[in-house]
C-alpha cells in the first residue's frame, strides 16, 4: 500500500475533522474485505471505505461512492451493525506514524447504558484487518481470525484480549532534529543505499520519502550509505530535518504523481502528502483524503481494465488455438483428398490391363501410357478380382474428390475465421480503456452467440430432414430467435460509440473500437465521398473522414492515415513508417460472406506515414 504513516497521520487528522462527532448511519460491505461506513455530521453525509484486501489495502472518502452491499451479509458485518448501528464517533485515533485507524464509538448496549466500542483497521498488507474491540479491548470479531498456529505474539480471535502489532522502534520524525547523525543512520547494512538508509531509520517513512531525501541532498538515491564523505553525510541529514520538520509543522501538500504530463499516456506511481520534488508530473488535491481517494478510483480502473484484457487475451488465445487445430486437420484431409488423382489413375490402368493381370495378386506392374509408357507398380487385394480392384480404387478417388473438396472449403474458413480472429487481437493490443474493452468483449459475445445459434439451427434440422425450410422459417420460434438476435445485435453495437477526433483542420475523424464496428462506420454511416483508410496488407481499425461534402486538407488526410496506423497496433514505439491505404468510400464494398472488418476496396493510393499518438488530436464527442 503506497500509503504510509506519515500520510496516515494526516488522514487521521482530515478524518477527525470531517466525522468526529458525527452518526454511523449504515455499514455495508461490498467485498469480502472492505466495509463502507456511512455518516452523517452537521448536515453532511459522507462514506467511508475501508478495505483490508491482503493484495491492495484501500481507502477511500466521499459523498456518492456507489457501492453495493453484499447479499446474504456476512456474519461479521451483522456483528459491525449490532454494535455500531447508530453510534457516534468520538475520535480517530492510532499509535503514531502507524498505518493504523482506530475510531472509537460511543453507543448504547443492551442495557440502554452509553459504552465505548473501537474499530480498528490496519492497513498492513497481507497481515492487515479490521477488528472490533470493546471498551477493555477484548475483540467482538475480526473479519480475518488468526490463531495461535498462524502468529503466537498475536492472537485475533473473539473474546480475546487485542494486542496492537509490534512498535517499528524507530525514532519518529518529530524527534529526528534531537538526534546526532550516529544516532540517525544506525539500523542499515553495509550495502544500503540511501533510499533504504533513509526508510529504515525513520518511522513512518516509505521508500518515496528515502529517494526525496538523496533527492533534496544532491546525491543519488542508488549509492551505498557506506560509500558517502561526512559532508554528504551531514548534506544528507539536513534534507531529512527539514523533511521532518515539514511534517512535524504539518505542511501538507497532497498530490498524485505521474510518469508524463500528458493524461492520455501518463501512468500514475505514487502519491504522497508530503511535496515530493524528484517527481516532476503531479496533480495536486486539496485534502489528503481527496488525493488518496482518487489514487485509489485510478488503481482500481488500472486494476480492473488489466484484468479484462487478460481475459480478454486468454479467451482470443483459445479461439486462436482451436482455429489453427482445425486448419491442421483440414489440411491433413487436403493431403489425403489430393491423392484421389493417383487412385483415378490406378483404377484406369487396371481396368485396361485386364486381359494381363491374373487373379490372387498382391501387386501388379502395368505401363502408364499418361506418362511416356513408363511402368508402374499397383497395389491389389487378392480377395477380389483385378476389375473389382479397379472399382474399389474408383471409390477411392469418389471418396478423395468429395474430402479434397470439403478440406478446401473449411480450410478457406478456417483462413477467414483465424484471420477475423487475429484482427480482434490487433484491436486488443490498441485499447487503451474500458470503452474499449467492453466493445471488444460485446463483440467477441456476438461471435459466439451466433455460432452457437448456427449449431442448434444444424442440429435441428439434421433432426427434422424431412421438413421444408419455408415452414421451419414461418414457425414462432424462428421468428422469434431471428427477433432476438437482431435485437442483441443491435443493443451490443451500438452500447459503446467509436472513437472521434478532431483533425487539425476541424474534421470529425472517427475510428472502429472493434469489427462490428468497423462495418458501420464504413458501410452504413459514412457518406460515398469520405475518405476510408486501413493499414495495407494487415489487420487494423477502419479510419473514416467525415467531411461531409468538404474538401478535404492534405494535413486531415496525414492524421487519419497516422491513427490507421497507430490503430494497427504497428510500430508505436520506435514510430517507424507504415504503408497505408486510402480512398472514397463508394470504392469499398464487403464480400458476401465475410467476416465483420473484413473489406475489400480499389482505386487506393498508399501514404507512407508514422504512427500518430491519438493523444495529439482534440477527442470529438
Amino acid at each position: 500500500m503506497p500509503v504510509d504513516g506519515i500520510v496516515m497521520k494526516s488522514i487521521r487528522s482530515e478524518l477527525n475533522r470531517d466525522l468526529a462527532g458525527g452518526k454511523l448511519e449504515r455499514i455495508i460491505m461490498s467485498d469480502r474485505h472492505t466495509i463502507v461506513l456511512y455518516f452523517y455530521n452537521r448536515g453532511r453525509k459522507s462514506q467511508l471505505l475501508l478495505g483490508s484486501n491482503p493484495s491492495l489495502p484501500e481507502l477511500r472518502f466521499g459523498e456518492n461512492l456507489k457501492l453495493k452491499s453484499l447479499n446474504p451479509p456476512p456474519a461479521f458485518l451483522l456483528t459491525l451493525r449490532k454494535y455500531l448501528q447508530g453510534a457516534r464517533l468520538l475520535a480517530v485515533d492510532a499509535p503514531p506514524y502507524e498505518r493504523i485507524l482506530d475510531f472509537t464509538f460511543e453507543t448504547m448496549d443492551e442495557l440502554g447504558d452509553l459504552s465505548e466500542k473501537r474499530l480498528i483497521v490496519e492497513f498492513m498488507g497481507r497481515v492487515g484487518n479490521t477488528i472490533l474491540v470493546n471498551r477493555s479491548g477484548v475483540i467482538h470479531t475480526a473479519l480475518r481470525h488468526v490463531d495461535h498456529s498462524v502468529n503466537r505474539y498475536r492472537e485475533i480471535l473473539p473474546a480475546h484480549p487485542y494486542v496492537a502489532p509490534p512498535p517499528q522502534n524507530k525514532p519518529i520524525p518529530d524527534a529526528i532534529p534531537s538526534l546526532t547523525r550516529e544516532e540517525i543512520f544506525r539500523e542499515q547494512k553495509n550495502n544500503d543505499n540511501l533510499e533504504k538508509a533513509i526508510y529504515k531509520n525513520v518511522a513512518g517513512f516509505s521508500p518515496a520519502l528515502g529517494r526525496e531525501t538523496a533527492f533534496r541532498a544532491n546525491l543519488d538515491s542508488e549509492r551505498i550509505f557506506s560509500s558517502l564523505t561526512e559532508a554528504e553525510q551531514e548534506r544528507l541529514r539536513q534534507a531529512l530535518l527539514t523533511i521532518c520538520q515539514e511534517i512535524s509543522e504539518e505542511e501538507v501538500s497532497p498530490a498524485l504523481y505521474y510518469d508524463a504530463a500528458s493524461t492520455a499516456e501518463r501512468r500514475l506511481i505514487d502519491l504522497h502528502s508530503v511535496r515530493l520534488t524528484h517527481l516532476p508530473y503531479s496533480e495536486t488535491y486539496a485534502t489528503t483524503l481527496e488525493a488518496v481517494s482518487e489514487y485509489f478510483v485510478q488503481i482500481k480502473a488500472v486494476q480492473a481494465f488489466k484484468s479484462k484484457m487478460n481475459a480478454l487475451n486468454r479467451s482470443l488465445d483459445e479461439q486462436i488455438k482451436r482455429a489453427m487445430r482445425k486448419r491442421e486437420l483440414h489440411e491433413e484431409d487436403r493431403a489425403q483428398g489430393k491423392e484421389a488423382e493417383k487412385y483415378k489413375l490406378y483404377g484406369e490402368l487396371l481396368l485396361s490391363n485386364l486381359h494381363a493381370i491374373k487373379d490372387s495378386r498382391s501387386n501388379t506392374i502395368v505401363q502408364n501410357y499418361y506418362d511416356e509408357n513408363k511402368e508402374i507398380e499397383i497395389e491389389l487385394d487378392a480377395r477380389y478380382s483385378p476389375a473389382d480392384n479397379a472399382n474399389r480404387y474408383f471409390d477411392k478417388y469418389a471418396r478423395n474428390k468429395r474430402r479434397l473438396e470439403q478440406a478446401e472449403k473449411l480450410l478457406r474458413r478456417d483462413m477467414a475465421q483465424l484471420s477475423y480472429l487475429e484482427s480482434i487481437k490487433v484491436n486488443l493490443s490498441c485499447a487503451v480503456d474500458m470503452e474499449d474493452l467492453l466493445a471488444i468483449e460485446d463483440e467477441l459475445s456476438q461471435e459466439k452467440a451466433e455460432r452457437v445459434s448456427k449449431k442448434k439451427e444444424t442440429a435441428t434440422i439434421r433432426q427434422e430432414p424431412g421438413r421444408p425450410a419455408s415452414k421451419r422459417r414461418r414457425s414462432g420460434q424462428y421468428m422469434q430467435t431471428q427477433k432476438a438476435k437482431k435485437q442483441n445485435k443491435t443493443e451490443s453495437t451500438e452500447a459503446q460509440p467509436p472513437r472521434r477526433f478532431l483533425s487539425s483542420d476541424g474534421l470529425m475523424i472517427v475510428v472502429g473500437r472493434n469489427n462490428k464496428q468497423n462495418d458501420r462506420i464504413t458501410l452504413r454511416k459514412a457518406r460515398k465521398d469520405d475518405l476510408w483508410f486501413h493499414i495495407k496488407d494487415a489487420p487494423g481499425a477502419h479510419v473514416v473522414i467525415m467531411a461531409e461534402g468538404k474538401e478535404i486538407p492534405e494535413q486531415s488526410i496525414l492524421e487519419a492515415a497516422g491513427l490507421a496506423a497507430w490503430y494497427a497496433g504497428s510500430n508505436r514505439a520506435g514510430g517507424a513508417k507504415t504503408s497505408v491505404d486510402y480512398c472514397e468510400i463508394r470504392h469499398v464494398w464487403k464480400p458476401r460472406g465475410a467476416k465483420p472488418g473484413q473489406v475489400l476496396y480499389k482505386d487506393f493510393q498508399t501514404l507512407l506515414v508514422e504512427p500518430l499518438n491519438p493523444a495529439n488530436l482534440e477527442k470529438s464527442n
